[in-house]
């Protein structure tokens, strides 16, 4: 996979803020709970969290390099910030039943095995601490990646996951979730222009395509809009 862009991926305006807000209202923070972002990414999350933690720890994961990298100039040096390297498909480097909250936005459908994500999330979490995600769900993007494999059949898409309620409520309670809450939510976006969706493409969809492969693309989509379906899950840990 090609390394992600930090700084390019904080200058676009994309609806990841509305969703991490969506996320973030729903665990309804105490302002001393222990907090774990999951897929933290540049930080903006990390950021708007920490206004409700006010005397509570952070603890920020995620796998890429250059996006830890940017997340760690957007926090500073706040100490009760932790900034760790980690692969949500694996146990996370956290200490068991010692997090209240767990939260993570734009981050899981980039994991295709769900099972081990779901675990590695309880596991750290303390009895009666919570859960809230969000990620493209089943139908997600649908439009232009039909419209992508049309244009250019010889080239692949991203390697996604966007998974189901059904799924997800199971996998879920198998491991060991209560309060299962699964919802997927409608999220079109409409983009300034087509050199807008191009950049946006560029740098969050397609970013392993030729720029004039990417070009064609937004101009084929005439409505300028991504029709994103998001994910959402609330869960809590007995």
């Amino acid at each position: 996979m090609i390394e992600w862009d930090g700084p390019a991926y904080d200058a676009l305006p994309p609806p990841h803020q509305e969703w991490g807000k969506r996320t973030i209202a729903a665990l309804n923070l105490p302002p001393t709970e222990t907090l774990l972002v999951a897929g933290c990414g540049t930080g903006r999350d990390a950021q708007v969290a920490l206004e409700t933690l006010t005397s509570g720890p952070l603890i920020c994961v995620a796998e890429s390099r250059t996006m830890l990298d940017q997340c760690r100039a957007a926090i500073g040096s706040d100490p009760r910030v932790t900034i760790a390297q980690g692969n949500l498909d694996s146990p996370l480097s956290v200490t068991p039943n010692s997090v209240d909250t767990i939260m993570s936005v734009a981050a899981l459908h980039w994991l295709a095995d769900h099972k081990n994500v779901w675990r590695n999330f309880f596991t750290p979490l303390k009895p009666g601490g919570k859960r809230a995600n969000d990620a493209g769900g089943f139908g997600n993007l649908e439009r232009i990646l039909n419209l992508a494999l049309e244009l250019f059949s010889e080239t692949s898409s991203p390697s996604w996951y966007y998974a189901n309620m059904e799924n997800t409520t199971s996998l879920l309670i198998e491991a060991g979730f209560t309060n299962c809450e699964v919802e997927l939510r409608p999220h079109p976006t409409v983009l300034a222009s087509d050199k807008t969706l191009a950049t946006y493409l560029q740098t969050l969809v397609f970013r392993d395509w030729q720029l004039t492969q990417i070009e064609t693309l937004a101009r084929a989509m005439t409505d300028n809009t991504l029709y994103y379906v998001r994910l959402e899950v609330r869960a809590t840990k007995p």
